[in-house]
């Protein structure tokens, strides 16, 4: 009985041992597996310490959400003036949307290069067009975001590209369509088409004191691209060329408003913002890169001009001045809705979501015509 004991015993020894064994090869299997989960959770807070920092340069950003909650354009009845998508259905009222410009349009305008941004607004940079032959604006954006060459994330860098308008797309950074403008008003020489009062872009009254800073940085742009009679066909209408005489203007809304905010941050740049004074942006002149972000601050000394240059705009003290002048016909114009991400209002915005509401209205004077009649 006890040689059955201690045998016993032994297989007892034996089972422990054994199973202490496996313990330990368990405790070291699932200490690996503990320092694993470890780096995989270092390189997860330092992937989300690059997002943090990434997206606090607004103008770099994908995690913008400024929505077009309401778009319409007008002009004054029995001016004689109207407007079109198209070219064919003129009126004085039309509402711009995705479905409008991107469902709808190729109906009627099959070539037609709308642009929408359906995921919102995010900030590109732009100084219109380059020459008088180009009926596109310079629209520049950066498509990698902010890039770094070490991982104590300094230096950060970006590169620039220019978008390309050959197509629709309900998916862009910003909104930009054709707008056909109809003047049978008979007048001998050309009329003068002007924002009309009450024109403006406004931001759901919820919006924090950042996205007030992005509203402070919208641009409208227009291009006058051509003009053809009245009786031309639709395809004439249609594809208006520039014939090397394009123009365009860029019309600032907020150019002397200011957040308490944005004079804060812009002071880490070296820069003093006052809030009821005008500020320059330098808007992008070309693509590449790279470019350094504490050298891509307008106002700053640090700007790098090989890449900038001076935006000049029309600012809302300045709605009396013409846009451009419509002749008797039909003139073809292009319009853009962007933020200006070169705006220093713009700057280290880390968005929490807004609706625009936005209403333009254009009104034509008719001062040569009744010049022309009182000779």
């Amino acid at each position: 009985m006890a040689k059955q004991t201690n045998t016993s015993s032994k297989n007892v020894k034996k089972k422990t041992t054994g199973k202490t064994k496996k313990n330990s090869k368990n405790s070291k299997t699932e200490k690996k597996v503990n320092v694993k989960k470890l780096k995989v959770t270092a390189v997860i807070i330092l992937l989300v310490g690059v997002l943090l920092i990434f997206s606090s340069y607004a103008w770099f950003s994908h995690n913008l959400n400024v929505r077009i909650k309401t778009f319409n354009m007008i002009v004054s009845e029995n001016s004689g003036l109207e407007i079109s998508f198209d070219g064919i259905n003129f009126g004085t009222e039309l509402e711009i949307s995705a479905e409008t410009l991107i469902d709808e349009l190729v109906r009627t305008y099959p070539n037609n290069t709308s642009q929408w941004a359906s995921m919102g607004l995010r900030p590109v940079s732009s100084n219109g067009i380059t020459n008088h032959n180009s009926q596109y604006f310079n629209i520049f954006f950066s498509g990698n975001g902010v890039q770094y060459p070490s991982l104590d994330l300094e230096d950060g860098y970006i590169y620039t590209e220019v978008a390309a308008e050959t197509e629709r797309r309900e998916y862009n950074s910003y909104i930009a369509f054709d707008l056909f403008f109809r003047n049978d008003t008979g007048s001998p020489v050309d009329d003068n088409v002007f924002l009309a009062e009450g024109s403006e872009i406004t931001i759901d009254e919820r919006a924090d004191e950042e996205m007030i800073g992005l509203l402070n940085s919208i641009r409208v742009g227009f291009v006058k691209i051509g003009t053809t009679s009245l009786d031309a066909s639709v395809n004439e209408i249609q594809n208006v060329r520039c014939n090397n005489n394009c123009y365009s203007l860029i019309y600032e809304p907020y150019s002397t408003a200011h957040t308490n905010l944005s004079i804060e941050r812009a002071l880490k740049y070296n820069v003093n913002l006052v809030n009821g004074e005008y500020f320059d942006t330098y808007a992008f002149k070309r693509p590449g890169g790279p470019i350094y972000v504490e050298n891509t601050v307008s106002g700053s000394p640090n700007l790098d001009m090989n890449y900038f240059e001076l935006q000049e705009t029309m600012t809302e003290n300045e709605i009396d001045q013409p846009l451009f002048t419509v002749p008797n016909g039909i003139t073809k114009t292009r319009i853009y809705l962007w933020i200006e991400g070169q705006d220093i209002d713009s700057l280290e915005t880390d968005s929490s979501g807004a609706d625009l509401e936005i209403s333009l209205g254009f009104v034509k004077d008719t001062a040569g015509y009744d010049t022309f009649n009182q000779d």
